[in-house]
């Protein structure tokens, strides 16, 4: 029963007056602890239907979704681009600082060693130990909305997951507004339909989006 209000960081900001709806609509919402310990999507939030350029997305408890059933799409005349976010949610818990607030700070420090040894691992090639360490950092971002966990803490889940797809349909809006549409996106990813020659401008955005 308890009722949880998400705090918007203050690097998510939007250029249009669609997305800066959509952000008050968030905000407002109520995200309601179940008689299980679970916290659903608000339906204002399972029911909205944010529209950028061509494509529909859609909010869940779990991450950001685009909307088609099916879909095809050609590279004549711009390329095709996947680009997603290594260790999306875990970055997101390190630099947002969060942690549960019956374990202290001090679970960020366990937590970000964890997290830089997952990375060294992959960045070397040493994939049983990289696929490994991946299973536990997201494995402890996933036991925050569990009850049976010591990590449970229901209010940084929401933090995180809806951080992670409003800052995602920061990055589309921008992309389309410049001319450069995206015609997917998945939790901790987009596709993007770059047009031949606006690469750079691409990369300018994506690399404006990570600072």
């Amino acid at each position: 029963g308890t009722v949880y209000h998400y705090r918007v960081p203050q690097f998510i900001r939007y250029e249009t007056p669609l997305m800066n709806w959509c952000l008050d609509v968030v905000r407002n919402a109520q995200f309601i602890v179940s008689e299980e310990g679970n916290v659903g999507m608000p339906p204002v939030l399972k029911e909205l239907k944010i529209k950028i350029g061509e494509a529909t997305y859609q909010m869940g408890i779990g991450g950001l979704h685009s909307t088609e059933e099916t879909t095809a799409h050609h590279a004549r005349g711009c390329k095709l681009v996947d680009r997603d976010v290594t260790s999306y949610y875990p970055m997101i818990i390190l630099n947002l600082g969060l942690f549960p607030q019956h374990l202290g700070p001090g679970f960020l420090t366990i937590y970000r060693q964890i997290v830089d040894r997952r990375l060294a691992a992959k960045a070397a090639g040493n994939k049983v130990v990289a696929d490994s360490l991946k299973i536990t950092i997201n494995g402890s971002f996933g036991k925050l909305g569990s009850k049976y966990s010591v990590l449970y803490a229901p209010d940084l889940l929401i933090q995180v997951t809806v951080t992670g797809q409003l800052s995602l349909l920061m990055l589309i809006e921008r992309l389309e507004l410049r001319g450069i549409p995206v015609v997917s996106a998945n939790t901790d990813g987009i596709v993007i339909k770059c047009p031949e020659g606006r690469e750079a401008d691409m990369d300018a955005i994506v690399a404006w989006w990570e600072h």
